[in-house]
Protein backbone atom coordinates (compact mmCIF):
# COMPACT_ATOMS: atom_id res chain seq x y z
CA UNK A 1 0.00 0.00 0.00
CA UNK A 2 1.58 3.60 -0.86
CA UNK A 3 1.31 6.60 1.02
CA UNK A 4 -1.89 8.88 1.39
CA UNK A 5 -1.87 12.47 1.59
CA UNK A 6 -3.53 14.53 4.19
CA UNK A 7 -2.37 17.98 5.24
CA UNK A 8 0.70 17.46 3.66
CA UNK A 9 2.02 14.67 5.83
CA UNK A 10 3.34 11.64 4.07
CA UNK A 11 1.77 8.88 6.00
CA UNK A 12 1.39 4.75 5.65
CA UNK A 13 -1.68 3.30 6.37
CA UNK A 14 -3.29 6.55 8.19
CA UNK A 15 -6.46 8.18 7.20
CA UNK A 16 -9.06 10.28 8.52
CA UNK A 17 -12.28 9.03 9.36
CA UNK A 18 -14.77 9.24 7.37
CA UNK A 19 -18.11 10.81 8.84
CA UNK A 20 -20.04 7.72 9.30
CA UNK A 21 -16.88 6.22 11.74
CA UNK A 22 -16.17 9.60 13.33
CA UNK A 23 -16.03 9.21 17.37
CA UNK A 24 -13.43 9.90 20.42
CA UNK A 25 -10.81 7.62 20.77
CA UNK A 26 -7.74 7.66 22.80
CA UNK A 27 -4.32 8.53 21.18
CA UNK A 28 -1.99 5.88 20.54
CA UNK A 29 1.12 7.88 21.65
CA UNK A 30 0.09 10.58 24.21
CA UNK A 31 -2.53 9.21 25.72
CA UNK A 32 -4.86 11.92 25.86
CA UNK A 33 -8.51 11.91 24.37
CA UNK A 34 -8.74 11.99 20.69
CA UNK A 35 -11.68 14.87 19.40
CA UNK A 36 -13.72 14.15 16.22
CA UNK A 37 -12.27 17.38 14.57
CA UNK A 38 -8.71 15.99 14.93
CA UNK A 39 -8.88 12.23 14.71
CA UNK A 40 -6.71 10.00 12.52
CA UNK A 41 -6.54 6.39 12.72
CA UNK A 42 -4.89 3.66 11.21
CA UNK A 43 -7.46 1.23 9.10
CA UNK A 44 -5.20 -1.84 9.59
CA UNK A 45 -5.29 -1.70 13.70
CA UNK A 46 -8.08 0.97 14.63
CA UNK A 47 -5.36 3.08 16.43
CA UNK A 48 -6.02 6.79 16.60
CA UNK A 49 -3.83 9.65 16.45
CA UNK A 50 -3.94 13.31 17.06
CA UNK A 51 -2.13 14.98 13.69
CA UNK A 52 0.61 16.93 15.80
CA UNK A 53 1.77 13.39 17.26
CA UNK A 54 2.48 12.32 14.11
CA UNK A 55 5.35 14.89 13.22
CA UNK A 56 7.98 16.21 16.11
CA UNK A 57 10.36 18.87 15.49
CA UNK A 58 13.08 18.02 17.77
CA UNK A 59 16.23 20.33 16.60
CA UNK A 60 18.44 18.20 19.81
CA UNK A 61 17.78 14.56 17.76
CA UNK A 62 17.68 15.37 14.48
CA UNK A 63 17.65 19.30 12.27
CA UNK A 64 14.18 17.99 10.21
CA UNK A 65 10.76 17.09 11.26
CA UNK A 66 10.17 13.44 11.88
CA UNK A 67 7.28 11.75 10.93
CA UNK A 68 5.52 8.65 12.32
CA UNK A 69 5.64 5.46 9.89
CA UNK A 70 3.26 2.76 10.56
CA UNK A 71 5.65 -0.16 10.41
CA UNK A 72 5.78 -3.64 12.21
CA UNK A 73 9.01 -4.40 10.79
CA UNK A 74 11.96 -4.33 12.82
CA UNK A 75 15.05 -1.93 12.40
CA UNK A 76 18.43 -0.32 13.91
CA UNK A 77 17.10 2.93 15.24
CA UNK A 78 19.93 5.49 14.69
CA UNK A 79 20.01 7.36 18.64
CA UNK A 80 20.15 4.40 20.40
CA UNK A 81 21.58 1.27 17.89
CA UNK A 82 18.77 -0.88 19.11
CA UNK A 83 16.66 -3.53 16.83
CA UNK A 84 13.66 -3.99 18.73
CA UNK A 85 11.77 -7.40 17.99
CA UNK A 86 8.37 -6.04 19.42
CA UNK A 87 5.78 -3.95 17.89
CA UNK A 88 7.64 -0.20 17.62
CA UNK A 89 6.87 3.38 17.32
CA UNK A 90 9.33 4.27 14.11
CA UNK A 91 9.97 7.99 13.12
CA UNK A 92 11.61 8.92 10.16
CA UNK A 93 13.56 11.25 7.99
CA UNK A 94 13.30 10.21 4.57
CA UNK A 95 15.46 12.93 2.88
CA UNK A 96 18.36 12.17 5.30
CA UNK A 97 17.58 8.58 5.67
CA UNK A 98 17.48 8.59 9.80
CA UNK A 99 15.30 6.56 11.37
CA UNK A 100 14.62 6.72 15.19
CA UNK A 101 12.44 5.09 17.90
CA UNK A 102 9.83 7.64 19.02
CA UNK A 103 10.97 7.10 23.01
CA UNK A 104 14.78 7.51 21.73
CA UNK A 105 13.79 11.39 19.99
CA UNK A 106 14.07 12.98 23.61
CA UNK A 107 17.06 11.40 24.91
CA UNK A 108 18.76 14.05 27.13
CA UNK A 109 21.75 14.91 25.92
CA UNK A 110 23.97 15.17 28.31
CA UNK A 111 23.96 13.04 32.32
CA UNK A 112 25.19 12.41 34.99
CA UNK A 113 25.14 8.91 36.48
CA UNK A 114 27.04 8.20 39.58
CA UNK A 115 28.78 4.76 37.80
CA UNK A 116 31.38 7.16 36.03
CA UNK A 117 33.26 10.30 37.54
CA UNK A 118 32.64 12.26 34.15
CA UNK A 119 30.11 13.46 32.45
CA UNK A 120 28.24 11.39 29.50
CA UNK A 121 27.09 12.90 26.12
CA UNK A 122 24.55 11.05 23.86
CA UNK A 123 25.57 11.01 19.98
CA UNK A 124 24.57 9.50 16.87
CA UNK A 125 27.71 8.03 15.87
CA UNK A 126 29.70 6.18 18.53
CA UNK A 127 33.30 5.73 17.33
CA UNK A 128 35.04 2.66 17.08
CA UNK A 129 36.90 0.75 19.34
CA UNK A 130 35.66 -0.56 22.77
CA UNK A 131 32.17 -0.95 22.13
CA UNK A 132 30.97 -2.84 25.32
CA UNK A 133 28.28 -0.85 27.69
CA UNK A 134 30.41 -0.29 30.55
CA UNK A 135 26.54 -0.79 32.68
CA UNK A 136 25.43 -4.08 31.33
CA UNK A 137 28.44 -5.48 30.46
CA UNK A 138 26.84 -7.53 27.72
CA UNK A 139 29.39 -8.84 25.88
CA UNK A 140 26.18 -10.35 23.19
CA UNK A 141 24.96 -6.77 22.54
CA UNK A 142 27.46 -4.46 22.25
CA UNK A 143 27.62 -0.83 20.93
CA UNK A 144 27.27 -0.09 17.41
CA UNK A 145 29.76 1.97 15.16
CA UNK A 146 28.09 4.52 13.51
CA UNK A 147 24.80 4.52 15.66
CA UNK A 148 23.88 6.18 18.94
CA UNK A 149 24.94 5.46 22.32
CA UNK A 150 26.84 7.76 25.11
CA UNK A 151 30.28 8.78 25.69
CA UNK A 152 31.93 10.39 27.95
CA UNK A 153 32.83 14.25 27.30
CA UNK A 154 36.63 13.72 28.55
CA UNK A 155 38.01 12.25 24.94
CA UNK A 156 40.67 10.43 26.90
CA UNK A 157 38.53 8.21 28.55
CA UNK A 158 36.63 5.74 26.98
CA UNK A 159 33.38 4.84 28.76
CA UNK A 160 30.63 3.87 26.71
CA UNK A 161 26.96 3.02 27.30
CA UNK A 162 23.90 2.15 25.41
CA UNK A 163 21.20 4.77 25.67
CA UNK A 164 18.90 2.82 27.37
CA UNK A 165 21.04 1.15 30.19
CA UNK A 166 22.12 4.75 30.71
CA UNK A 167 18.79 6.43 31.52
CA UNK A 168 17.16 3.68 33.28
CA UNK A 169 15.51 4.88 36.49
CA UNK A 170 18.03 2.35 38.66
CA UNK A 171 20.88 4.47 37.16
CA UNK A 172 19.87 8.02 35.91
CA UNK A 173 18.65 10.55 38.39
CA UNK A 174 16.29 12.26 35.68
CA UNK A 175 18.06 15.46 35.22
CA UNK A 176 19.41 16.38 31.34
CA UNK A 177 22.75 18.43 32.09
CA UNK A 178 23.12 20.97 29.72
CA UNK A 179 27.02 21.80 28.43
CA UNK A 180 27.13 25.48 31.01
CA UNK A 181 25.48 23.77 33.70
CA UNK A 182 27.45 20.76 34.23
CA UNK A 183 31.07 22.93 33.90
CA UNK A 184 29.49 25.39 36.51
CA UNK A 185 28.51 21.97 39.22
CA UNK A 186 31.92 20.68 38.80
CA UNK A 187 33.23 23.57 39.77
CA UNK A 188 30.79 25.24 42.66
CA UNK A 189 31.18 22.22 44.86
CA UNK A 190 33.98 22.19 47.55
CA UNK A 191 35.85 18.87 48.20
CA UNK A 192 34.71 18.38 52.30
CA UNK A 193 37.59 16.03 53.19
CA UNK A 194 36.84 13.75 56.37
CA UNK A 195 40.22 13.40 56.92
CA UNK A 196 42.46 16.23 57.79
CA UNK A 197 46.73 15.96 57.94
CA UNK A 198 47.86 17.37 61.13
CA UNK A 199 51.52 16.70 61.38
CA UNK A 200 52.11 13.98 59.29
CA UNK A 201 51.20 11.02 62.15
CA UNK A 202 48.49 12.75 63.59
CA UNK A 203 45.47 12.98 61.85
CA UNK A 204 42.01 14.84 62.93
CA UNK A 205 38.67 13.48 61.44
CA UNK A 206 35.49 15.37 61.29
CA UNK A 207 33.55 13.28 63.67
CA UNK A 208 35.39 12.99 66.54
CA UNK A 209 37.03 16.32 68.91
CA UNK A 210 40.96 14.73 69.43
CA UNK A 211 43.86 14.02 67.24
CA UNK A 212 44.18 10.21 65.98
CA UNK A 213 47.25 9.11 66.00
CA UNK A 214 48.26 6.99 62.36
CA UNK A 215 49.09 3.30 63.73
CA UNK A 216 49.91 -0.22 62.64
CA UNK A 217 48.93 -3.42 63.97
CA UNK A 218 51.75 -5.45 62.36
CA UNK A 219 54.07 -3.32 63.92
CA UNK A 220 53.00 -3.54 67.32
CA UNK A 221 52.23 0.02 67.87
CA UNK A 222 49.26 -0.36 69.63
CA UNK A 223 47.57 -3.16 71.80
CA UNK A 224 44.95 -5.18 70.13
CA UNK A 225 41.17 -4.99 71.10
CA UNK A 226 40.14 -1.37 69.00
CA UNK A 227 37.03 -1.70 67.11
CA UNK A 228 36.19 0.78 64.25
CA UNK A 229 33.63 3.22 65.33
CA UNK A 230 32.34 3.61 61.35
CA UNK A 231 32.02 -0.12 60.65
CA UNK A 232 31.81 -1.82 64.26
CA UNK A 233 34.43 -4.37 62.88
CA UNK A 234 37.56 -5.39 65.12
CA UNK A 235 40.81 -3.36 64.11
CA UNK A 236 43.22 -6.55 63.48
CA UNK A 237 45.07 -5.90 60.29
CA UNK A 238 46.81 -2.53 58.46
CA UNK A 239 46.62 0.67 59.39
CA UNK A 240 44.91 2.61 61.17
CA UNK A 241 43.60 5.75 63.50
CA UNK A 242 43.53 5.52 67.15
CA UNK A 243 42.78 8.58 69.79
CA UNK A 244 45.29 8.99 72.96
CA UNK A 245 42.71 10.20 74.67
CA UNK A 246 39.97 7.77 74.66
CA UNK A 247 39.18 4.45 73.04
CA UNK A 248 38.01 6.34 69.29
CA UNK A 249 39.48 4.23 66.37
CA UNK A 250 39.18 3.98 62.55
CA UNK A 251 40.54 1.60 60.53
CA UNK A 252 42.18 4.00 58.06
CA UNK A 253 40.63 2.85 54.70
CA UNK A 254 36.98 3.62 56.40
CA UNK A 255 38.29 7.18 57.78
CA UNK A 256 39.38 8.42 54.74
CA UNK A 257 35.68 8.18 53.14
CA UNK A 258 34.43 11.22 51.68
CA UNK A 259 31.85 13.31 53.71
CA UNK A 260 29.59 13.29 50.19
CA UNK A 261 30.30 10.42 47.68
CA UNK A 262 28.68 9.49 44.38
CA UNK A 263 28.55 5.89 44.36
CA UNK A 264 27.95 3.14 41.25
CA UNK A 265 25.02 1.37 43.93
CA UNK A 266 22.69 4.21 43.95
CA UNK A 267 21.59 7.36 41.51
CA UNK A 268 21.99 9.79 43.96
CA UNK A 269 25.17 11.59 45.99
CA UNK A 270 25.16 10.30 49.74
CA UNK A 271 26.11 12.05 52.47
CA UNK A 272 28.31 10.54 55.50
CA UNK A 273 26.35 10.42 58.91
CA UNK A 274 28.10 9.44 62.01
CA UNK A 275 25.67 10.03 64.80
CA UNK A 276 23.22 7.29 65.07
CA UNK A 277 21.68 9.08 68.56
CA UNK A 278 19.86 11.58 65.57
CA UNK A 279 18.20 8.03 64.34
CA UNK A 280 15.31 7.14 66.38
CA UNK A 281 16.14 3.38 66.70
CA UNK A 282 19.74 3.86 67.49
CA UNK A 283 20.68 1.86 64.14
CA UNK A 284 20.06 1.46 60.57
CA UNK A 285 19.29 -1.43 57.97
CA UNK A 286 22.12 -0.93 55.13
CA UNK A 287 19.84 -0.40 51.61
CA UNK A 288 22.26 -2.52 49.67
CA UNK A 289 23.65 -5.95 51.93
CA UNK A 290 20.67 -5.73 53.97
CA UNK A 291 22.44 -6.00 57.18
CA UNK A 292 22.01 -3.61 60.93
CA UNK A 293 24.50 -0.81 61.66
CA UNK A 294 25.58 0.88 64.72
CA UNK A 295 28.45 2.44 62.69
CA UNK A 296 29.05 5.54 60.41
CA UNK A 297 25.75 5.96 57.26
CA UNK A 298 25.70 7.14 53.96
CA UNK A 299 22.29 8.74 53.61
CA UNK A 300 20.85 10.06 50.16
CA UNK A 301 21.10 13.34 49.42
CA UNK A 302 17.50 13.50 48.42
CA UNK A 303 15.09 13.87 50.77
CA UNK A 304 12.02 11.89 49.59
CA UNK A 305 14.69 8.70 49.02
CA UNK A 306 15.19 6.44 51.78
CA UNK A 307 17.82 4.67 50.50
CA UNK A 308 20.81 4.28 53.10
CA UNK A 309 24.34 2.54 53.17
CA UNK A 310 27.32 1.08 55.37
CA UNK A 311 30.13 2.31 55.10
CA UNK A 312 31.44 -1.12 53.96
CA UNK A 313 28.92 -1.08 50.84
CA UNK A 314 30.50 2.31 50.42
CA UNK A 315 33.64 1.27 49.66
CA UNK A 316 33.10 -0.98 47.18
CA UNK A 317 34.64 -0.37 43.88
CA UNK A 318 33.93 -1.32 40.46
CA UNK A 319 34.75 -3.81 39.37
CA UNK A 320 35.67 -6.22 42.35
CA UNK A 321 38.51 -8.62 42.14
CA UNK A 322 37.00 -11.57 44.45
CA UNK A 323 38.77 -14.52 46.00
CA UNK A 324 35.17 -16.49 45.42
CA UNK A 325 35.66 -15.85 41.35
CA UNK A 326 39.29 -15.93 40.57
CA UNK A 327 39.48 -16.39 37.07
CA UNK A 328 37.36 -13.05 36.04
CA UNK A 329 36.55 -9.85 37.48
CA UNK A 330 33.09 -9.25 39.05
CA UNK A 331 30.66 -6.53 38.29
CA UNK A 332 28.15 -4.65 39.07
CA UNK A 333 24.50 -4.85 37.86
CA UNK A 334 21.35 -3.72 39.12
CA UNK A 335 18.45 -6.32 38.12
CA UNK A 336 14.61 -6.94 38.78
CA UNK A 337 15.44 -10.41 39.35
CA UNK A 338 16.51 -12.23 41.97
CA UNK A 339 19.68 -14.63 41.75
CA UNK A 340 20.78 -17.35 43.99
CA UNK A 341 24.48 -16.23 45.32
CA UNK A 342 27.05 -18.43 44.78
CA UNK A 343 28.63 -17.46 48.17
CA UNK A 344 25.59 -18.26 50.85
CA UNK A 345 23.36 -19.67 48.39
CA UNK A 346 20.73 -16.86 49.34
CA UNK A 347 18.87 -14.85 46.65
CA UNK A 348 19.12 -11.02 45.96
CA UNK A 349 19.06 -8.38 43.86
CA UNK A 350 21.92 -7.00 44.64
CA UNK A 351 24.17 -8.73 43.25
CA UNK A 352 28.31 -8.63 41.33
CA UNK A 353 28.33 -10.97 38.43
CA UNK A 354 31.00 -11.82 36.07
CA UNK A 355 30.01 -11.39 32.38
CA UNK A 356 31.69 -13.93 31.29
CA UNK A 357 30.08 -16.75 32.90
CA UNK A 358 27.35 -17.29 35.49
CA UNK A 359 28.71 -15.91 39.16
CA UNK A 360 26.49 -14.22 41.29
CA UNK A 361 27.63 -12.55 44.43
CA UNK A 362 25.60 -10.94 46.95
CA UNK A 363 26.67 -7.96 48.70
CA UNK A 364 26.72 -10.01 52.28
CA UNK A 365 29.45 -11.92 50.79
CA UNK A 366 31.05 -9.16 48.68
CA UNK A 367 31.83 -7.39 51.84
CA UNK A 368 32.87 -10.03 54.08
CA UNK A 369 36.38 -9.41 55.66
CA UNK A 370 39.42 -11.01 53.64
CA UNK A 371 40.98 -11.77 56.74
CA UNK A 372 40.18 -11.97 59.99
CA UNK A 373 42.06 -13.43 63.54
CA UNK A 374 40.96 -16.58 65.42
CA UNK A 375 41.62 -16.73 69.32
CA UNK A 376 42.63 -20.85 69.11
CA UNK A 377 44.67 -20.16 66.17
CA UNK A 378 48.18 -18.28 65.66
CA UNK A 379 47.58 -17.60 62.10
CA UNK A 380 44.90 -15.34 60.52
CA UNK A 381 41.83 -17.10 58.77
CA UNK A 382 41.23 -16.21 54.94
CA UNK A 383 38.10 -16.01 53.42
CA UNK A 384 38.03 -18.99 51.03
CA UNK A 385 35.49 -21.23 49.22
CA UNK A 386 36.57 -24.73 46.82
CA UNK A 387 34.06 -24.61 43.87
CA UNK A 388 35.93 -27.62 42.52
CA UNK A 389 35.55 -29.46 46.02
CA UNK A 390 38.64 -31.24 45.74
CA UNK A 391 41.58 -29.60 48.13
CA UNK A 392 39.53 -29.88 51.06
CA UNK A 393 36.74 -32.23 50.93
CA UNK A 394 37.51 -34.28 53.69
CA UNK A 395 38.11 -31.53 56.14
CA UNK A 396 35.15 -29.65 56.29
CA UNK A 397 33.98 -29.01 59.80
CA UNK A 398 32.91 -25.99 61.69
CA UNK A 399 35.43 -25.85 64.47
CA UNK A 400 33.19 -23.96 66.54
CA UNK A 401 29.86 -25.66 65.92
CA UNK A 402 31.28 -29.14 64.61
CA UNK A 403 28.78 -29.21 61.73
CA UNK A 404 29.99 -29.77 58.01
CA UNK A 405 30.92 -27.03 55.90
CA UNK A 406 29.97 -26.20 52.41
CA UNK A 407 33.43 -25.94 51.12
CA UNK A 408 31.63 -24.74 47.90
CA UNK A 409 30.05 -22.33 49.63
CA UNK A 410 32.58 -19.18 51.67
CA UNK A 411 33.97 -20.01 54.54
CA UNK A 412 37.08 -19.26 57.12
CA UNK A 413 40.20 -21.34 56.93
CA UNK A 414 43.73 -21.45 58.37
CA UNK A 415 45.74 -23.15 55.43
CA UNK A 416 48.92 -23.63 57.69
CA UNK A 417 46.44 -25.55 60.38
CA UNK A 418 43.46 -26.77 58.38
CA UNK A 419 40.61 -24.81 60.91
CA UNK A 420 37.97 -24.50 58.95
CA UNK A 421 34.76 -21.92 60.26
CA UNK A 422 31.49 -21.16 59.13
CA UNK A 423 31.10 -17.51 58.26
CA UNK A 424 28.19 -16.69 60.82
CA UNK A 425 29.98 -18.87 63.65
CA UNK A 426 33.05 -16.53 63.03
CA UNK A 427 31.64 -12.97 62.84
CA UNK A 428 27.85 -13.73 63.45
CA UNK A 429 24.77 -13.20 62.22
CA UNK A 430 25.13 -8.96 63.16
CA UNK A 431 28.42 -8.11 62.97
CA UNK A 432 28.13 -4.17 62.39
CA UNK A 433 26.50 -3.81 65.69
CA UNK A 434 28.15 -2.49 68.66
CA UNK A 435 27.43 -4.52 71.66
CA UNK A 436 26.64 -2.46 74.95
CA UNK A 437 25.05 0.07 72.52
CA UNK A 438 20.73 0.73 73.14
CA UNK A 439 18.78 0.28 70.30
CA UNK A 440 14.85 0.97 69.68
CA UNK A 441 12.69 -1.85 68.45
CA UNK A 442 9.36 -1.73 68.07
CA UNK A 443 9.04 0.60 70.88
CA UNK A 444 10.84 -1.69 73.16
CA UNK A 445 14.39 -0.13 74.71
CA UNK A 446 16.87 -3.14 73.60
CA UNK A 447 20.43 -3.51 75.17
CA UNK A 448 22.97 -5.20 73.03
CA UNK A 449 25.10 -7.92 74.94
CA UNK A 450 27.47 -9.84 74.36
CA UNK A 451 26.69 -13.75 74.52
CA UNK A 452 30.23 -14.72 76.41
CA UNK A 453 28.76 -15.84 79.46
CA UNK A 454 29.26 -19.44 79.97
CA UNK A 455 25.24 -20.47 80.43
CA UNK A 456 23.87 -19.43 77.54
CA UNK A 457 20.08 -17.64 77.98
CA UNK A 458 17.22 -19.08 76.67
CA UNK A 459 15.75 -16.87 73.81
CA UNK A 460 12.11 -15.47 74.80
CA UNK A 461 10.44 -15.93 71.66
CA UNK A 462 11.98 -19.25 69.67
CA UNK A 463 12.61 -20.22 73.16
CA UNK A 464 16.27 -21.87 72.11
CA UNK A 465 19.28 -21.40 73.19
CA UNK A 466 21.11 -18.08 71.92
CA UNK A 467 24.11 -19.23 70.22
CA UNK A 468 24.87 -15.88 68.06
CA UNK A 469 27.98 -13.54 69.29
CA UNK A 470 24.97 -11.06 70.56
CA UNK A 471 21.69 -11.43 72.24
CA UNK A 472 19.67 -8.57 72.95
CA UNK A 473 18.08 -7.71 76.17
CA UNK A 474 15.21 -5.88 77.20
CA UNK A 475 16.64 -2.60 79.34
CA UNK A 476 15.69 -3.99 83.04
CA UNK A 477 14.53 -6.84 82.36
CA UNK A 478 15.76 -9.96 82.42
CA UNK A 479 14.30 -11.10 79.22
CA UNK A 480 16.46 -12.45 76.00
CA UNK A 481 16.19 -12.47 72.14
CA UNK A 482 18.83 -14.73 70.11
CA UNK A 483 18.18 -12.30 67.30
CA UNK A 484 15.74 -8.96 65.70
CA UNK A 485 13.67 -11.50 64.20
CA UNK A 486 12.35 -12.81 67.66
CA UNK A 487 12.20 -8.76 69.31
CA UNK A 488 9.76 -8.47 66.34
CA UNK A 489 7.83 -11.19 66.35
CA UNK A 490 4.28 -10.20 67.83
CA UNK A 491 4.23 -12.99 70.45
CA UNK A 492 6.77 -11.49 72.45
CA UNK A 493 5.70 -8.26 72.30
CA UNK A 494 2.36 -8.78 73.75
CA UNK A 495 3.46 -10.05 77.32
CA UNK A 496 4.83 -6.28 77.85
CA UNK A 497 3.78 -3.14 78.30
CA UNK A 498 5.62 -1.53 75.55
CA UNK A 499 5.05 2.40 77.42
CA UNK A 500 7.31 1.36 80.04
CA UNK A 501 10.75 0.55 78.01
CA UNK A 502 10.63 3.66 75.86
CA UNK A 503 14.20 5.27 75.75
Amino acid sequence: MGYRQFDDYPLRHIQEKPSCLRRNGVCTFCKNEVLESNAFYCHTCWSHYHKDCLTITYPKIHNHTLTFIHRNNAFTCDACGLVLKKKVNMFACLQCDFFVHRECIFLPKVIKITRHSHYLSHTLCIPDGNLICKICRNHRIKLKPGYGGYTCIDNSCDYVAHSVCATVKEVWDGRDHHIEEHEEDSNSEADLAALVDINGKSMRHFSHDHDLLVSDVERGEKEDGYVCQACILPIEFGRFLACEQCDFALHEACGSLPRKMENSLHLHSLILQIDMMNIEEGFFTCSVCLRESCGFMYQCSQKDCGFQMDVICASFADPLNHIAHPPHLLFYTFSKFEYSCMGCDQRSKNVVHCPTCYFPLDFKCVTLPRLVKYKHDVHPLTLYCDKSNTRFEKLSWCEICEEKINVEMLYYICHDCITTLHIGCMIGKYPYLKPSHRIKVDGLTIQITTNSSVSRSICHTCHRICQDKLVFMISGKDVCFCSLDCVHSSSCRTHFDVNDFLL
